[in-house]
């Protein structure tokens, strides 16, 4: 929407001006004023995009009110509109720069294709301002994150030497002004959400409330924030800091509903130092994946030593000799076992212990000759973000084998060929029943027949129910836009895909992916 403010000593043509314009269905908020005068307290209180003023009207006339605006910087678009169409009042408004002349009384045509021009106007001024202000953002926070960008750089470099700082003079130089005399802090904050994406600016001002206005943001991505705190030497004490975390948290549960994991390192004095310490400080974020709320990990008081202890071997060799036995219930109490031992453990890396369990489902899966698809489970697995999660998901798989077993239907050859292309052909647009049957060389009419016999279910449906199941795992784990969403899960069509999902859920992507942050 527009604003225009419409100067007229008559009254009726103020209204019938703001008839023709409601008539004719112009995104435009209309104001009135009856004279120069006014209309310009007005507009020194208001922002207009367009003005449309007479010229005869008492006190102020029309020429001498555009003439004052361009005095006060005020930029509308603006439009003569009288019955006087003498040459000398066009030639002085075009020498103001008039967009347009206006004559009494109005042509319903003219004055139509007179505002699709002002509004295409309109269009293209907001659009070089928002160009314009781009740019100027761009400048700033480019001049702004210079130093950030460079530490950064540094940081994640392989140089480790004070030596090797020569080529890094201009960042030392630049690192010491900041810090001068006082000490610096790293501090990484780490959360599985979108909170650092979606309320970027509203948590800048918690992190500089909680740990000053010196903090220096090295970057900022959408599940991690790299800090530095710059602090007195003499005055600073770990267990104050430590309370600054902890207070972050509480912020962070409180106003966000979210949990964040905070690790705190040591004082650093140097460029050297801090690089030593930002690297064990990245060694440490493994943690977090054993943790399923809020911690604060001081380096100086948790560092801890990782391992990975052979113990494990012998708990998987008993599931194995289940699985060969097809004792699912036998399976399921190693696991449990197997879980509660490693929550014991503090030295395993998150990594090892994916890879360990995938391991396994898969040997389980080739001894138990299970049907169950281990594709989507490993890459759940991988992107489980706590013990807790890979648990259930262990679980889950779990017992579908065990209800695949007890149903002691083989499913037939043909309709889990089907499926296993709709495992690994989703994301492909041209992919359907048509697609399938020409890989597996039927007609598709048989195909769906038989899949339709075997499942009791449509295979379009299947097609349809399992690319809305991996863009449901996309909205929960990233935050990748809707409509490269829905391109992933093979919908080029974005509001397809938004009708598609709403009809499964009941609710839009963005909907399911509100309430997945909320909890629901």
């Amino acid at each position: 929407m527009y604003n225009i403010l419409i100067v007229d000593d008559e009254k009726k043509e103020r209204e019938g001006i703001a008839l023709l314009l409601k008539r004719f269905g112009f995104p435009l908020r209309t104001a009135f004023a009856q004279n120069g005068e006014d209309a310009l307290k007005i507009m020194e209180k208001n922002h207009f995009d367009i003005l449309l003023t007479d010229i005869k009207m008492p006190y102020m006339d029309g020429i001498q009110l555009i003439r004052e605006t361009q005095k006060r910087g005020l930029n509308p678009i603006c439009i003569i509109y009288s019955a006087y169409g003498e040459f000398e009042y066009a030639q002085n408004a075009i020498s103001l720069g008039v967009q347009e002349y206006l004559l009494k009384p109005v042509k319903l045509d003219a004055f139509k294709a007179l505002f699709e021009k002002i509004i295409e106007i309109c269009q293209e001024k907001e659009i070089e301002k928002k160009n314009r202000n781009d740019i100027i953002q761009a400048k700033e926070e480019a001049a702004q994150q210079k130093l950030s960008w460079n530490l950064l750089n540094y940081l994640e470099s392989e140089e480790l030497e004070e030596g090797t700082l020569n080529h890094w003079e201009t960042l030392k130089n630049e690192f010491t002004s900041v810090v001068q005399k006082k000490i610096c802090i790293p501090v990484i904050i780490s959360c599985y959400s979108n909170l650092f994406s979606i309320e970027w600016e509203e948590y800048l001002k918690d992190i500089r409330e909680y740990f000053g206005k010196e903090t220096v943001i090295i970057t900022n991505t959408d599940n991690q924030i790299v800090v530095l705190l710059i602090r007195e030497r003499d005055f600073y004490r770990t267990a104050e800091t430590k309370k600054e975390c902890e207070i972050l948290i509480e912020k962070s549960q409180k106003k966000y509903q979210v949990n964040i994991f905070v690790i705190l390192g040591k004082k650093t004095e140097s460029l050297t130092e801090l690089k030593k310490e930002y690297t064990e400080l990245k060694d440490q974020l493994d943690y977090q994946f054993f943790v399923s709320k809020s911690m604060v990990l001081v380096h100086d008081e948790d560092y801890f030593l990782k391992k990975e202890n052979d113990m494990l071997s012998l708990y998987f060799e008993r599931i194995f000799n289940c699985a060969r036995m097809q004792d699912y219930s036998g399976i399921k109490k190693e696991f449990v076992k197997v879980f509660a031992y490693i929550m014991k453990q503090t030295g395993f890396s998150s990594i090892y212990v994916k890879y360990t369990f995938t391991d396994a489902m898969k040997q389980i899966s080739e001894y138990t000759d299970s049907n169950v698809d281990m594709v989507p489970c490993i890459q759940k697995i991988y992107q489980a973000r706590t013990l807790e999660e890979v648990n259930k998901i262990i679980e889950n798989v779990l017992d579908r084998m065990q209800e695949e077993k007890k149903e002691e239907v083989k499913e037939n050859r043909l309709v889990r060929m089907a499926k296993e292309l709709v495992y690994e052909k989703y994301s492909e647009s041209d992919l359907n029943v048509s697609y399938i049957a020409e890989q597996l060389q039927v007609s598709s009419a048989y195909l769906s027949t038989l899949y339709k016999m075997e499942t009791g279910k449509n295979l379009v449906k299947f097609i349809t129910w399992y690319r809305v199941e991996k863009s449901k795992e996309l909205l929960r784990q990233t935050n990748m836009k809707v409509s490269d969403v829905a391109e992933r899960v093979g919908y080029l069509n974005v509001s397809y895909y938004i009708s598609i999902f709403r009809n499964h859920e009941g609710c839009s992507p963005v909907q399911y992916r509100e309430r997945v942050q909320n909890g629901e």
